[in-house]
């Protein structure tokens, strides 16, 4: 049994039943469901398969719904636009785009002079130029073809949103009556932000585990504030790569999986780990050794994207990552770097009963250790101490 799991991120190219099982029976442990695209009912029918295939398989394959949150995108365009270098651009809360004018999902007036407007994962860059009213006046600097509902960054810059939109709202309805095992949360800024979603779950009749996606330089700021209200924690390196400098997301990553292993929180690493088999069969050797450092660092889980969402062979995707994770998780590497990073327990009496119950089990060979618990308190505290 693999101790890190795989998300897998469902699409067009893997959303029926019949791909779902395959995914499953690849390895993946858990369904994410990205409600930045489609609808709320797409979603609530996906998760009827995805409960279907659970009743045929022989491990658990839970759902997580990912909320956008307070995200800013490009119009819904059927075609692509190319942005010219140096051309001037005005940006608008719109849903329109053409090469001189680009609609956006949400208003971003709160910038000012000299502040960058990032598109699709940093790959176009502008440079806000003049401010009039709701209008944004940009120059391209870097240009491209741009496609419909493309990210949007504005690094350094508090645009003022909600944390809970109106369609977070209408998406965590979805979750709560689907009851989904998990809810990730999008462009968290502090641990009052899991408050306020929690809040909007329970006046939704549901009390789900919320896992905090980490792509803001802010909310790395805030971190501690974050594990300490979150039930688990994403590093999801997209976003957080065009936020900060490309150079020291690796070195952050690090950070927060070590901060989150020493406060025994479960841990997501994300976003481009396999990238290249969204159209090829085979990995690079960079993407085997990025899915295998992860796991050296104490990554809980690894998460696919677009290489199952609209990959060519998601099934293939998955039994590659598998392999990989199998592989380290073999290894001596694996077994030295594990046992260097078993947190003390703190005062509690659950924390000195796991810690003494994984060293015990270990004393004795134990085939494993059965964590009697209603709310699922117990079972966390002992995985805390990785057994």
């Amino acid at each position: 049994m693999r101790n890190a799991k795989i998300v897998c991120t469902l699409g067009p190219a893997s959303d029926s039943t019949e791909e779902i099982t395959a995914l499953a029976e690849a390895g993946m442990s858990v369904a994410r469901l990205n409600a930045s695209h489609g609808t709320p009912e797409q979603r609530r029918d996906t998760i009827d398969r995805i409960r279907a295939v659970d009743e045929t398989v022989d491990h658990p394959v839970a759902v997580m719904h990912d909320i956008p949150g307070p995200e800013v995108r490009t119009a819904d365009i059927d075609e692509p636009i190319h942005l010219e270098a140096d051309s001037r651009i005005r940006f608008y809360q719109g849903d329109d785009a053409t090469p001189e004018a680009v609609g956006l999902s949400l208003d971003i007036s709160a910038v000012e002079a000299g502040d960058r407007v990032l598109l699709d994962d940093g790959r176009i860059e502008t440079i806000v130029e003049e401010v009039d009213g709701s209008d944004i006046y940009a120059r391209v600097q870097n240009g491209g073809e741009l496609q419909a509902r493309k990210g949007v960054n504005i690094p350094g810059v508090e645009l003022g949103l909600p944390t809970v939109t109106e369609k977070d709202r209408e998406e965590l309805k979805v979750a709560a009556e689907k009851q989904a095992d998990l809810v990730a949360a999008s462009f968290v800024r502090d641990g009052s932000d899991i408050r306020e979603i929690a809040e909007t779950l329970r006046e939704f009749g549901a009390d789900i585990p919320i896992v905090a996606k980490i792509e803001r330089a802010g909310a790395v700021q805030n971190l501690d504030s974050i594990i300490e209200e979150a039930y688990g924690i994403m590093v999801a390196r997209g976003d957080l790569g065009v936020e900060l400098p490309l150079e020291v997301v690796p070195l952050y990553q690090k950070r927060i999986i070590r901060k989150c292993n020493q406060a025994g929180v479960p841990v997501i690493t994300a976003t481009e780990m396999l990238d290249s088999m969204v159209e090829s069969r085979r990995p690079t050797r960079a993407e085997a050794s990025d899915v295998a450092n992860a796991v050296l660092d104490g990554t809980d889980a690894v998460m696919l994207s677009g290489e199952t969402a609209i990959g060519n062979h998601p099934p293939r995707v998955v039994d590659t990552m598998a392999s990989i994770v199998e592989e380290v998780e073999n290894s001596e590497e694996y077994e030295d770097v594990r046992g260097q990073r078993i947190p003390e327990a703190d005062d509690s009496r659950a924390d000195a009963l796991a810690h003494a119950a994984r060293f015990l089990a270990e004393d004795v060979d134990a085939t494993a250790i059965v964590a009697a618990s209603e709310s699922g308190h117990s079972a966390l505290k002992m995985a805390k101490f990785r057994p």
